[in-house]
């Protein structure tokens, strides 16, 4: 029989499919091979060889050393407004470091439920006793919250003398 009669009759052709997948089937369903003996249980350590343990102390003999690349010229391509790559002046950078800028601590929002309240400084939730850092334009500060009005917050920030009492501005219509 060649192929052209087993295509014009059609019913045979997909018996000789179904032949072809269990025969595949059957092959892989072969008998199983034992399980390895047990071996004997090692009583002696491994011996080892001194290349060995010279390869594992490479970490001593090498040291990752990260050099300062020269400045950066032109635009960063995935960020070109950025100014991350300008170089810095340094002239600045100490005056910055030797100025001490009071640290900006505005009331966002006050939120008042029937059991207690809460404020929002510097986009930072507290309610009256909780101490956690702000951060604020020159780094963070440590605030902690005494008490939380109607219309402001009395705080004291670490490292000042006094409380301090932050009003809420209002929103002009």
């Amino acid at each position: 029989m060649n192929f052209s009669t087993i295509c014009r009759r059609g019913a045979q052709v997909p018996a000789l499919c179904g032949l072809f997948l269990a025969l595949l089937i059957a092959a892989g369903c072969g008998p199983k091979a034992p399980p390895p003996a047990p071996s004997k249980p090692k009583t002696e350590a491994p011996k080892t060889k001194a290349g060995a343990v010279a390869q594992t102390n490479l970490s001593d003999q090498y040291a990752s050393v990260f050099e300062d690349l020269p400045p950066q010229k032109g635009k960063d391509p995935f960020f070109p407004a950025s100014h991350r790559r300008d170089p810095a002046p340094e002239a600045s950078a100490e005056a910055n470091a030797n100025a001490h800028v009071e640290p900006v601590l505005v009331v966002k929002a006050i939120i008042r439920t029937s059991k207690h309240s809460q404020a929002v400084i510097n986009n930072e939730i507290f309610e009256a006793g909780e101490e956690q850092p702000v951060r604020v334009p020159n780094g963070h500060v440590r605030v902690r919250c005494i008490e939380v009005g109607s219309n402001y917050v009395l705080i004291q920030v670490a490292g000042e003398a006094g409380p301090k009492r932050l009003i809420m501005e209002q929103k002009k219509n």
